[in-house]
């Protein structure tokens, strides 16, 4: 696991970040942070407590997409008081048939990774080709073989057991979103967390100019 500090300048506020598989700070660069810290955590191959992290904030944030939402519970301890907690695009189910990937997809994406893949997967975030070709400053520097050991990583410990699940308080689902599929996700959350349906793909953060946007939903 990865944690980058995108923005620190001695703020009262934290928002914590959980960024989706394979992806890395060039998703979010364009967020303004305002009066906010914003402390990013990716690349999940492992997952550690990060409880340290928030020491000496009044107000702590969180914010998770896609295979972040996954990751949440095992990065936070229950101690964290958390003001908001947000989900994007995903549940702590990511790899179930019912509640987030459907299993065959999931492993059939880890297993046939290669570039050509790779650009049909990112097409599918964005939401099609228009958009593909208008927001490849998003799509992060990563390697394959690395996004590759971060999904087997996941995988491995889902079949584990290993997820540890964490309380959401507002869960932001785009009906375009063509990973983490709409109905999936409403069955997921139901009875869990409020839903808000949002008018956007995978890849949600096209429709922000700013992390308070985010977390005043």
């Amino acid at each position: 696991m990865k944690i980058s500090w995108l923005h620190k300048n001695n703020n009262t506020a934290l928002i914590v970040f959980l960024n989706g598989w394979g992806m890395d700070e060039q998703a979010v660069n364009h967020l303004q942070a305002g009066d906010f810290d914003i402390c990013m955590l990716n690349d999940f191959n492992g997952v550690s407590n990060i409880d340290n992290l928030t020491e000496g904030y009044k107000d702590i944030y969180l914010v998770a997409w896609s295979m972040g939402v996954w990751a949440a519970g095992n990065a936070f301890s229950p101690a964290i008081k958390i003001k908001k907690a947000i989900a994007i695009n995903g549940t702590q189910k990511p790899m179930d048939d019912n509640f987030g990937i459907p299993v065959a997809i999931f492993k059939h994406t880890l297993e046939t990774w290669n570039e050509t893949n790779r650009n049909k997967f990112n097409m599918r975030i964005l939401g099609g080709r228009a958009n593909f070709e208008n927001l490849q400053s998003v799509l992060p520097i990563r390697s394959m073989e690395n996004q590759q050991a971060e999904l087997q990583y996941i995988k491995e410990s889902i079949e584990k057991g290993e997820t540890q699940e964490i309380q959401f308080d507002t869960v932001l689902i785009g009906n375009q979103d063509l990973i983490f599929s709409p109905v999936n996700q409403q069955n997921y959350w139901q009875d869990r967390s409020k839903m808000v349906l949002l008018d956007m793909p995978h890849y949600p953060f096209a429709s922000f100019n700013s992390w308070k946007e985010i977390i005043e939903i």
